[in-house]
């Protein structure tokens, strides 16, 4: 079923202001808020482009931490 894979991951956290229709906000398994509609008409394009952009940040923050550490062993 299709509304089963749209949300799948979600957790209903509460309507949104206009307080009728099937509108609402859910929280994502990444920990994102994220309104009904944005379920609906999502890019799947524009989201893959985000998880690389975020990929690369967590790639550039680990060898942030290893360098700190390399250097933290150094000073011992």
């Amino acid at each position: 079923m299709f509304w089963k894979r749209v949300f799948r991951g979600l957790k209903y956290i509460g309507p949104c202001r206009c307080g009728r229709g099937p509108h609402a906000y859910y929280v994502d398994d990444r920990g994102r808020l994220v309104h009904a509609w944005e379920l609906y008409y999502n890019d799947l394009d524009a989201y893959l482009e985000e998880l690389i952009r975020e990929k690369k940040m967590l790639e550039e923050e680990i060898e942030k931490v290893k360098r700190e550490l390399e250097k933290l062993k150094k000073e011992k």
